[in-house]
């Protein structure tokens, strides 16, 4: 694996492709039944960045989320904290790239989820134009994320 900083020619090449800012085109789940998920619906928003210093961060959520009924988030019911958790996906940490298998894999420093942190997440990737496109396999489901490149 390579760290997503100033390296060797051919492996800082491909981890200097990821360095920079992404939004979020699209976000399905392919069941292991064949059935299609959209977690964040038909228009899901959401950034990744990846720094040059191998950092990254990753938001994923629906867009319009309904407000809850205080302004106070202490005093969010359980009906809207779940609503919220269940719409929005984040995590951080470092990330290595490995060119030669187009893997980028994340190490989970802190996440929405807690058995993600200090879990590695590989996500296959490939480059097509201004897109990059993730992708990550469970047991249960087969995931492709679509990011266009921000900047």
């Amino acid at each position: 694996m390579v760290i997503a900083t100033i390296g060797r020619s051919a492996e800082s090449e491909s981890s200097g492709r990821f360095i920079g800012s992404w939004e979020l085109v699209s976000y399905e789940l392919r069941l292991a039944s064949g059935t299609v998920l959209k977690p964040c619906g038909d228009h899901p928003i959401g950034r990744i960045l990846y720094q040059k210093n191998g950092q990254m961060s990753a938001q994923l959520m629906r867009p319009a989320p309904a407000p809850f009924a205080s302004a106070d988030m202490l005093q969010a019911r359980a009906d809207e904290a779940d609503r919220a958790w269940r719409d929005y996906i984040g995590y951080w940490g470092t990330f290595t790239v490995d060119p030669k298998a187009r893997v980028v894999v994340h190490h989970i420093e802190g996440c929405w989820f807690p058995n993600w942190i200090g879990q590695k997440q590989t996500r296959s990737f490939r480059f097509s134009g201004d897109q990059l496109t993730l992708e990550a396999d469970s047991p249960a489901w087969h995931a492709t994320l679509i990011w266009r490149r921000i900047d």
